[in-house]
């Protein structure tokens, strides 16, 4: 498959090396001579320098031979029109993709998946960001984990210690005497991944991913196990009326909304926000300023989540949070991925990714029409999946015993459409409307959307 990327900032250099990683052949369009430099430096792939809305640039690009376009540049003009030109004049690409994130060219409820100037897919990176933190907020926040929304399962890392009861032990020995239901889908071991067996032997330092839809395993295996029972929090701070607090704020119902309060400095778009949102406690004041905490008694509330456009800021003051009592704290982070790693380190609950979140939908769209959501892990060495089994699904009907899957992947969970969890054994028997947990290391992934496609 012949991929053209336009693009080659931070979000277009993380696709494409997904995807050469999957032996997919990829060229950069950028206007940029630094940016293709270094893409030609840093991943096996040509580049191109000039204009995307050139229509000889594009060919020089080779579009004449591509199967999908990419468009991620920071100008939602130059995706939207690029792809209209591709999609005008070059009838063999099949799929053109656009990051779009002005409310201008969506509306205010965001964007539809309906065709703008011939554009096959659309991905506002702001409301993936605020859809990610909607799912969080209703099916719970703890420090290292990931939702399946609509299901009981979640996943979550843990690092093994010295000390740690699964140290040196069996993953079959481990779920011997376990009195929890978990399935481990990998072990990230001095940088390399490990998709693991019964008999791979857990050793101290290994980072682990573990399966489960049940509380007591993340008290058992996670180093930061919190059981308490998770509720939907009663007050909400955010900081920062941006782009991904309004898509938020949308998700929400008027009563939900009556819970927040917003933060923000400037007075117009607070004004704006108050506008459109009459149900919130609109505050025209900096975070910054030390008196807020105190009038506002911010540390009481139960969530504080900081959406500026700082990364800085919001990792400092989500961390700061939580130090003066507030019980959940996320932070948005926009421009350098390494900040999440550092955020989680001061205490903050969740470190959200933009750059991540996009990714992610980006090649959840590719993966195809059964994936309802995917994350990846281990600096995108393993992918995590849920997939819906479609009714044209190869093995519709047998029993999962029958089946003889590679063991490069792992079935972690089976949600059945009634609401029902079920971590499957081998007289699981694939029924139509099941979402599947599914873990792959990610250079095995090009099976694993044969085998489902």
């Amino acid at each position: 498959m012949n991929i053209l990327i336009i693009g080659a900032g931070r979000r277009g250099l993380r696709i494409g090396r997904h995807l050469i990683e999957e032996n997919k052949s990829v060229t950069f369009l950028d206007s940029s001579m630094s940016r293709c430099q270094g893409a030609q430096a840093k991943l096996d792939c040509m580049a191109v320098c000039g204009s995307a809305t050139n229509i000889n640039r594009l060919i020089e690009a080779g579009i004449e031979d591509a199967d999908t376009v990419i468009a991620v540049t920071n100008s939602d003009e130059v995706n939207i029109v690029s792809c209209g030109i591709v999609a005008a004049n070059f009838p063999n690409v099949k799929t053109t993709i656009a990051a779009i994130r002005s409310i201008t060219y969506m509306g205010e409820e965001g964007y539809s998946s309906n065709h703008l100037l011939g554009i096959t897919h659309i991905i506002n990176p702001d409301q993936e960001g605020a859809l990610r933190i909607a799912d969080t907020i209703r099916n719970g926040l703890y420090h290292d984990t990931i939702i399946f929304p609509g299901t009981d399962f979640f996943l979550f890392t843990a690092t093994a210690g010295r000390e740690s009861h699964y140290s040196n032990r069996s993953v079959a020995d481990i779920k011997k005497y376990a009195s929890y239901r978990f399935v481990l889908t990998g072990i990230n071991r001095r940088g390399n991944l490990i998709v693991p067996s019964g008999d791979t032997v857990i050793r101290p330092g290994d980072v682990i991913s573990f399966v489960s839809d049940d509380e007591s395993a993340y008290a058992e295996l996670s180093p930061t196990g919190d059981v308490r029972k998770y509720q939907v929090p009663d007050r909400i701070i955010i900081v920062g009326a941006t782009r991904v607090a309004r898509f938020l704020l949308l998700t929400f119902s008027p009563g939900e909304r009556k819970k927040v309060t917003l933060i923000e400095k400037d007075g117009a778009i607070a004004e704006e926000f108050a506008s459109l949102f009459p149900e919130i406690l609109v505050l025209n004041t900096a975070i910054t300023d030390e008196q807020v905490w105190e009038e506002e008694d911010l540390g009481s509330a139960d969530l504080f989540i900081s959406l500026t456009e700082n990364d800085e800021l919001n990792i400092v003051t989500s961390s700061y949070a939580k130090r003066i009592g507030v019980r959940r704290s996320i932070a948005m982070i926009k421009t350098n991925t390494n900040y999440c790693q550092f955020a989680q380190s001061l205490d903050v609950d969740l470190a959200l990714s933009i750059t991540d979140v996009t990714v992610d939908s980006l090649i959840r769209y590719l993966r195809g029409s059964g994936v309802s959501a995917m994350h990846t892990l281990f600096n995108g060495q393993e992918e995590v999946y849920e997939y819906v089994v479609q009714p044209t699904f190869r093995y519709l009907g047998k029993a999962l015993k029958d089946v003889k899957f590679s063991s490069r992947i792992i079935i972690a969970g089976v949600s059945k459409p009634d609401g029902t969890s079920v971590v499957p054994d081998g007289n699981y028997v694939f029924s139509a409307d099941d979402k599947l947990i599914l873990a792959v290391a990610h250079k095995d992934s090009e099976y694993l959307q044969e085998l489902f496609s």
